[in-house]
């Protein structure tokens, strides 16, 4: 089962770096359907690592200046409608 694993994470990387799709989008379906974890873990999973691996970008990006912190803050803003609207329906 070990390998099985490792051969996906090597078929998922080639394919990100070959068509720079999200790796998440490939590899949570594996998880689900070819390894049988519950999807939540699945997608848990991948939210986590995203986040850890974007807040690495972020911390890289912010350093050498290249961040546009206005359109960011604009951003930001245009998204929290829907996360209070998620709030509310929850």
């Amino acid at each position: 089962m070990d390998w099985a694993y490792t051969l996906s994470g090597l078929v998922v990387g080639f394919l990100v770096g070959l068509t720079g799709v999200g790796g998440g989008s490939l590899m949570t379906p594996l998880l689900v359907f070819l390894f049988g974890i519950p999807p939540v873990k699945a997608v848990g999973t991948d939210l986590l690592f995203a986040a850890i691996t974007k807040a690495g970008g972020v911390w890289v990006h912010a350093r050498r200046k290249t961040i546009e912190w206005r359109i960011l803050g604009l951003l930001t803003a245009g998204s929290l409608p829907s996360l209070i609207h998620c709030r509310i329906v929850q």
